[in-house]
């Protein structure tokens, strides 16, 4: 009798039944421009912002607190977007997804969600007078 309630016991602090229920996951890492689960990421369609060769198009955006930004990079060469001011940006970092630079390959795109409200400059930090404003409200 000792041996099968002891086995009981046992069985029972090991055994979790399957509720149906899958456990959480993340996707991507904390530093990816997009934060997974973020109530506000698709609230909006946002805006897309294109650099080529020099520029961004539009240079200028105004949004919605909670909008996504996307951007891509349509230019021949890998660029780097981080908050003004340069060198440091220690500007709104939620246009670089929360890094010091958003890297994009050329061809690549990515998307941040920007919640902190007022203006805010960005530029290509390998070559700062590129760059624009996003005004968010």
């Amino acid at each position: 009798m000792v041996v099968v309630v002891a086995a009981f016991i046992l069985f029972k602090g090991v055994y979790q039944p399957d509720t149906g229920s899958t456990p959480a996951t993340t996707t991507g890492s904390t530093s990816s421009a997009v934060r997974q689960g973020s109530p506000s990421a698709n609230k909006e369609e946002g805006v897309t912002i294109t650099y080529s060769n020099g520029s961004f198009s539009p240079s200028e955006v105004t949004v919605n607190s909670g909008s996504k930004i996307t951007w891509l990079n349509n230019g021949d060469q890998e660029i780097k977007i981080g908050a003004n001011p340069h060198p440091i940006h220690t500007g709104n970092k939620e246009v670089s997804g929360g890094d010091f630079t958003l890297n994009l390959a050329p061809g690549e795109s990515k998307s941040v969600v920007v919640t902190k409200t007022g203006s805010f400059g960005y530029h290509n930090h390998l070559n700062s007078s590129e760059g624009g404003t996003i005004t968010v409200k």
